[in-house]
C-alpha cells in the first residue's frame, strides 16, 4: 500500500493540533474560574457565556464540516479556513485576559457590559476554533489510508498531548500570574506567555496552511445540507457514538473547567509549586495511558478499552468532597496526585478514540456508498456534542453560584461537582455498549467491491 504523506509531511500535518489546543485547553481550565474571582462575574453568568460559546462551535462545526466538503478553490477544500481562522483564534484568545485594557473592571456596577465583552470574545474563540479544526480533521481520511492513519492519529495525539501538558501547566498557573488591582489583571509574565504561544501556534500551523495536500480526485459534495445532515444522522454507528461523546463530555468539560478552583481552594494548593506536582501527575497519566490503552485496544478493542476508561473515571470522579479530608492525613499534594492519576489513565482513551472513530465512521461510509463525506462527520457531531457541553456549563454554572447563596463562597461548589457529574460517565459506558466502533474493513471492501472512491 502506498504511503499517501512522507514522514516529515504526516509531522508537519499532525504538529498543527498544537497552537489551537495549546489554547483551548489553557482557555478551557482558567476563563470560567478567572471571571468568576478576578473579574468577579456572576457565576450563573459566567456559566451562561460558557454555554452560549459551546452552541457556537456546535454550529460552526456543523457548517464547516458541510461548506469543507463542498467548497472547491485553487488551494482545495479544507485549507482556506486553516489561513481564514487561525489568525482569528490566537487575537480572540489574547483578548479574552485583558478585558480591563478595554473596562474598568474593578467597577461592579460594569457587570452586563463585562458579561457582554466576556460572551462575545469566548464564543468568537470557539468560532475560529471549530472553523479551523474541523476542516484540519476532516483532511485525515483524505490525506491517509487506513493503515497509516493510526500512525498519523498517535502523531496528532502526541502533539496533542504536548499541548494539553503545555495548555495544563499555563492553565494552573494562570490564576497566579494575575495581579492584585483594583483592577486585578494579567501580569507581564502572564501576557508575554500568552504572546509566545500565540506565536508558537500560528508557526506550527504552518505546514498545514502552505504544504499539505488531499489525495487526487475527490469530488465536492453536491448534495444540500438537509440531506447530508439525514445521511449521518441515519447512520446508526455515528448517532450512537455521538451519544456516548455527548455524556462523556457533559462530565469531562465539567472536569476540565472545575480543576484550577478545586486544587486551589479545596485542596489548597496555592502556589506554582504545590501546583506542579498535582498538575504532572494528570498530564503525565494522561500521556503514558495514551501509549497503555495503544496496546490494550489491539488486545481488547476500541469498545471494550473505552468502557474501562469510562468506568474509571466514574469510580474516581465522585471522590472530590472526600479529598480534602484524605489531604489531610496524608497531605494535600500526594492527596491530589493520586487522584489526578487515574483520572488522567480515564480520559487518554476518550483523546484517542476522539480522532480515530470518526475517521473510521467516514471510512466506512465512503466503502459503502462510494462518495466521500468526512468534513460532514466530523462537523455534524460538534452540534449534539457542545449542546451537551453548554448544558454542563449551565450546570456548573448554577452549582457554583448556589454555592455563594448558601455559604458565601465558592467551596462547597467545588467540592460537590465530582457526585454531580460522575454518573453521565455510566451513562455513556451503557450506550457504548451497543455501538460497534470496531469496523473489519478488510470485509467491508471484500463486500463492496473493494470501495469505490471518489
Amino acid at each position: 500500500m502506498v504511503t499517501m504523506l512522507s514522514l516529515p509531511k504526516k509531522l508537519g500535518y499532525s504538529m498543527g493540533r498544537f497552537g489551537p489546543s495549546f489554547l483551548m485547553t489553557m482557555i478551557t481550565m482558567t476563563v470560567f474560574y478567572v471571571y468568576g474571582t478576578s473579574f468577579r462575574l456572576n457565576w450563573f453568568l459566567n456559566g451562561i457565556s460558557l454555554a452560549a460559546s459551546y452552541v457556537v462551535i456546535g454550529l460552526t462545526h456543523w457548517f464547516t464540516g458541510y461548506y469543507s466538503d463542498r467548497l472547491e478553490s485553487r488551494w482545495g477544500r479544507r485549507r482556506p479556513f486553516v489561513i481564514i481562522g487561525t489568525p482569528g483564534i490566537v487575537i480572540s484568545a489574547l483578548l479574552l485576559f485583558v478585558p480591563n485594557w478595554f473596562l474598568d473592571t474593578a467597577n461592579p456596577a460594569i457587570e452586563p457590559i463585562l458579561f457582554t465583552y466576556y460572551i462575545v470574545f469566548l464564543c468568537l474563540f470557539k468560532f475560529f476554533y471549530a472553523f479551523v479544526m474541523t476542516a484540519h480533521q476532516a483532511w485525515l481520511p483524505e490525506i491517509t489510508d487506513d493503515a497509516e492513519r493510526p500512525l498519523v492519529s498517535g502523531f496528532m495525539n502526541t502533539f496533542n498531548f504536548a499541548a494539553d501538558s503545555a495548555g495544563g501547566i499555563l492553565g494552573f498557573m494562570t490564576p497566579l500570574l494575575f495581579v492584585a488591582g483594583p483592577p486585578e489583571q494579567l501580569s507581564e509574565t502572564g501576557l508575554n506567555l500568552l504572546l509566545v504561544f500565540g506565536c508558537i501556534a500560528l508557526l506550527f500551523m504552518l505546514p498545514s496552511m502552505f504544504i499539505i495536500r488531499a489525495k487526487p480526485g475527490i469530488a465536492p459534495i453536491e448534495r444540500s445540507l438537509r440531506e447530508e445532515t439525514r445521511i449521518a444522522v441515519g447512520n446508526r454507528t455515528f448517532i450512537g457514538w455521538t451519544l456516548v461523546v455527548g455524556f462523556l463530555s457533559f462530565t469531562l468539560i465539567a472536569i476540565t473547567q472545575s480543576l484550577v478552583g478545586f486544587l486551589q481552594q479545596v485542596m489548597l494548593l496555592a502556589s506554582i509549586e504545590a501546583l506542579i506536582p498535582a498538575a504532572l501527575a494528570m498530564l503525565g497519566s494522561t500521556m503514558v495511558f495514551f501509549y497503555i490503552w495503544l496496546t490494550g485496544i489491539r488486545r481488547l478493542g476500541k469498545r471494550r478499552s473505552l468502557i474501562i476508561g469510562l468506568v474509571l473515571l466514574a469510580v474516581f470522579t465522585p471522590l472530590t468532597p472526600v479529598l480534602r479530608s484524605i489531604g489531610d492525613v496524608i497531605g494535600y499534594t500526594l492527596a491530589a496526585t493520586l487522584f489526578f492519576i487515574p483520572v488522567g489513565a480515564g480520559m487518554a482513551i476518550y483523546y484517542l478514540m476522539s480522532y480515530v472513530v470518526p475517521a473510521d465512521i467516514a471510512q466506512v461510509d465512503e466503502i459503502i456508498t462510494g462518495e466521500n463525506r468526512s468534513g460532514i462527520y466530523t462537523g455534524f457531531i460538534g452540534v449534539p456534542l457542545n449542546m451537551f457541553q453548554a448544558a454542563s456549563s449551565v450546570v456548573l454554572g448554577g452549582l457554583m453560584q448556589l454555592s455563594v447563596i448558601l455559604t458565601g463562597g465558592e467551596l462547597w461548589g467545588l467540592m460537590w461537582w465530582g457526585p454531580v457529574f460522575a454518573p453521565f460517565l455510566l451513562i455513556a459506558a451503557f450506550i457504548l455498549r451497543y455501538v460497534d466502533i470496531d469496523p473489519d474493513f478488510d470485509a467491508l471492501r471484500q463486500e463492496h467491491n473493494g470501495g469505490q472512491k471518489t
